[in-house]
C-alpha cells in the first residue's frame, strides 16, 4: 500500500491547480497573466512530483548525516533555482484562460488601441501591429480551446511593453462574453475524482501519514 503522505505530497499540489483553472473556466470568469507566472504554475503542481520522485532518487545522504531536515533547504533552492532559470529564458507571452483566440481578437486589438493609437490588426491571422513599438503580436491557441496565448514576433520587446498591454488586456476583456458551452467541465471532473480518492485513501490513516511525513523529513 502506498504511503499516504507520499500521496498527499504528489496529488495535493496538482488538484489545487485542476481545480484553480477548471473553476475559473466553468464560472466563466477570465484570468489574464504573463507566461511566466503560468509557468511557475505549472512548477508549483509538479512540486511534489520532484520532491518525491528525483528528490529521493538523488537525496544526498552524506549532507543529511550533518544538516538533519535542514537538508531540505537546499534541495528546495535547488528547484526554485532550477525553475527561475526556465522562466528567465522563456520568451515573454501573455496567457489567457476563460476565452477562445476568436474572443480574445477584439479585447486585444482593443488594448493594443489604448497603448498605441495607430495600431491595426488582421483578425484572419489573429494578429495586431504596434507601429509606435515596432511590435507584431499574434495569438496562439487551438481553435474551440479557451487558452491562449499572445506572443510577439520580435524577442527583445521591453518588459514596459508587456506590462502596458497585460494591464489594459485585462481591462478590456472583461466585457467579453464566455464561450458556450463552458469549457473547464472535463478537468474539473478529474480534479474532483482525484480529490475523492486522495481523501478516501489517506482518511483513518493519521499514524501512517505522520510516520511516513518523519521518514521523508528526517534521515
Amino acid at each position: 500500500m502506498i504511503d499516504p503522505f507520499v500521496l498527499t505530497v504528489v496529488f495535493l499540489p496538482i488538484i489545487g491547480y485542476l481545480l484553480l483553472l477548471s473553476l475559473i473556466r466553468v464560472s466563466g470568469r477570465v484570468l489574464v497573466t504573463t507566461g511566466g507566472r503560468d509557468l511557475a504554475a505549472v512548477f508549483f503542481a509538479m512540486a511534489g512530483m520532484v520532491a518525491i520522485g528525483p528528490m529521493q532518487l538523488f537525496f544526498p545522504s552524506a549532507s543529511a548525516v550533518f544538516l538533519g531536515p535542514y537538508v531540505w533547504l537546499p534541495l528546495l533552492l535547488l528547484y526554485v533555482l532550477v525553475c527561475g532559470l526556465v522562466v528567465l529564458t522563456r520568451e515573454p507571452r501573455l496567457v489567457v484562460y476563460g476565452r477562445t483566440a476568436e474572443e480574445l481578437y477584439p479585447a486585444l486589438l482593443r488594448s493594443a488601441l489604448a497603448i498605441d493609437s495607430s495600431a491595426t490588426g488582421n483578425e484572419k491571422n489573429a494578429q495586431v501591429h504596434l507601429p509606435q513599438f515596432g511590435a507584431h503580436l499574434r495569438i496562439e491557441g487551438h481553435q474551440g480551446f479557451d487558452c491562449v496565448s499572445v506572443l510577439a514576433f520580435e524577442p527583445m520587446l521591453p518588459l514596459s511593453f508587456w506590462s502596458h498591454l497585460l494591464g489594459q488586456l485585462r481591462v478590456q476583456v472583461r466585457g467579453v462574453s464566455p464561450p458556450s458551452p463552458r469549457r473547464g467541465w472535463a478537468a474539473l471532473f478529474v480534479a474532483l475524482a482525484m480529490l475523492f480518492m486522495l481523501v478516501r485513501s489517506v482518511m483513518g490513516q493519521g499514524e501512517q501519514f505522520v510516520e511516513g511525513f518523519r521518514e521523508w523529513l528526517i534521515r
